[in-house]
């Protein structure tokens, strides 16, 4: 699978576009070939968006993003689940719809970049509702998802790696500190692969209580 780039720039009339195919997406952005404004075309989650960062596309310039396809709920979701979540890592804004239910308690993905439709998700959106900050020996989570902010450490070794390990799409497995992740909703499994759902902040927000 593949997905195609659709980059207007700045000032430029609407027919002049540069196209860009996943695999050279990352390559793209490094050298500073894009705009304001992606538009995506083709299937929006092919397996190559898990090598676009944030700091990609925000030092490539990208501020807003629209996904021209319709997301649906498959194997691929993951993954562009993982794009959702590095855009919101720097409060990239990302427009995007959905085909029926994703699957999933969409609750958990709040702190994403909501699609469009759902106004529950629209209204409880925002940047930094569900981040992680890394210490020597341990991760600092702060979940708003749900409620009222709870901040909690994550200190066994175990747990830290599956932090790491799973800033992409990766396998799941049988480990309590998998299932403890998986009950509090900061990973999300479709049976045979996982995610990390909350990211790193990218930039402090203004105003920083907010968070």
């Amino acid at each position: 699978m593949d997905t195609t780039l659709t980059v207007r720039k700045p000032g430029a009339v609407l027919g002049d576009r540069l196209e860009v195919s996943t695999s050279e997406l990352p390559r793209r952005l490094a050298d500073g070939g894009a705009a304001p404004v992606l538009l995506v075309t083709g299937t929006p989650y092919a397996p190559g968006l898990d090598a676009v960062t944030g700091d990609l596309l925000w030092q490539a310039g990208v501020r807003e993003v629209r996904i021209r396809e319709t997301v649906r709920a498959d194997d691929g979701l993951l993954h562009f689940l993982h794009f959702l979540r590095e855009a919101a890592s720097h409060g990239i804004e990302v427009v995007w719809e959905s085909e029926g239910d994703l699957g999933c308690d969409t609750r958990l993905l709040y702190h994403l970049p909501p699609r469009a439709g759902d106004p529950s998700w629209r209204s409880a959106y925002r940047y930094g509702l569900c981040h992680y900050r890394v210490g020597p020996g341990f991760v600092t989570v702060t979940d708003q998802r749900r409620g009222p902010a709870v901040p909690f450490t994550l200190r066994r070794t175990q747990e830290i790696r599956l932090v790491q390990d799973l800033d992409r799409p990766g396998p799941s497995d049988e480990s309590s500190a998998f299932a403890g992740l998986l009950r509090s909703g900061l990973i999300i499994s479709n049976g045979r692969d996982a995610l990390c759902l909350p990211y790193r902040l990218r930039r402090w927000p203004i105003p920083c209580t907010v968070i």
